[in-house]
C-alpha cells in the first residue's frame, strides 16, 4: 500500500495500484485530480473515511490518497465500504 499524493501517483503510473482510496474530506483539488487519473486508467476508486482516521489506521499522518496494490486486499476493502455504506 502507498499513502499520499505523489506515491500514489507514482504506484498508478507504475501501473502496481488496483485501488485507490480517497478521504471524503480530501480536497477538491486532491479529488478531482485522482478522479482524472483513475478515469484515464480505468483503476477503481472509492471514497471512504476522514483523513485522520485513515492515516492513523496506517500509521501516518495527513494522508488523504491511498493505493492498494495486493488485487485480494482491494477487493476485500471494496466488499467491506460497499457493506458499511450499502454500495458503491
Amino acid at each position: 500500500m502507498f499513502c499520499g499524493t505523489d506515491a500514489c501517483i507514482e504506484s498508478i503510473k507504475l501501473k502496481n495500484a488496483c485501488l485507490v482510496i480517497l478521504a471524503e474530506d480530501a480536497s477538491q483539488n486532491t479529488k478531482d485530480k485522482f478522479e482524472n487519473l483513475t478515469a484515464e486508467t480505468g483503476l477503481g476508486l472509492v471514497f471512504f473515511g476522514e483523513k485522520d482516521v485513515l492515516s492513523k489506521s496506517v500509521g501516518k499522518e495527513n494522508k488523504a490518497v491511498f493505493a492498494v496494490t495486493d488485487k485480494g486486499f482491494a477487493d476485500k476493502i471494496i466488499e467491506l465500504i460497499k457493506e458499511s455504506k450499502g454500495a458503491i
